[in-house]
């Protein structure tokens, strides 16, 4: 008989650990899916604000322009970032009088997790020159736009040209 009751006892003990992993499996569910959709919810109009923040400057106030770019960075991002606008970006813009204007044309997530997500971006750019000041090149580009959530809040983590 007290075998009987151990056995039963057993048997509520595993029941109970086999639904507190399946309710807790199901709520970590839902907050991943919560979390995704959160994520691209917000990332699309952000995506449209921010990239022509990171693409517009003017050879008179480019170091500016890209220190307001800076803060849109993960940290790892914006040394690269920073490394390149020194390097290449700012004596450019001011040799050749560059002035860069962006605008998005078209947004889309690609995915989206709760703490990271990837976004599809279409700009146009007009880039003029002191030599084509009446005659600025048009580019368009499609960027791939990695975003992180750090402290939650979302920064650009890396943007790949496609």
């Amino acid at each position: 008989m007290r075998w009987i009751v151990n056995g039963m006892v057993g048997l509520a003990v595993v029941a109970l650990v086999g639904l507190a992993a399946v309710s807790g499996s199901l709520y970590w569910q839902r907050v991943e899916t919560r979390g995704e959709q959160a994520a691209r919810d917000e990332l699309g109009p952000l995506a449209q604000k921010q990239i022509p923040t990171v693409f517009t400057y003017d050879y008179k106030t480019v170091e500016r322009n890209l220190t307001e770019a800076y803060r849109l960075l993960t940290p790892a991002y914006r040394r690269e970032f920073e490394d390149r606008a020194n390097s290449d970006i700012i004596p450019q813009a001011r040799q050749r009088e560059l002035v860069s204007q962006a605008n998005v044309v078209g947004v889309g997530v690609l995915e989206a997790q709760r703490n990271s997500a990837a976004v599809m971006v279409y700009i146009n750019r007009t880039v003029s020159e002191k030599t084509n000041r009446d005659q600025p090149i048009y580019d368009g580009a499609r960027l791939r736009v990695e975003y992180k959530r750090i402290d939650n809040q979302w920064l650009i983590n890396y943007i790949t040209p496609i």
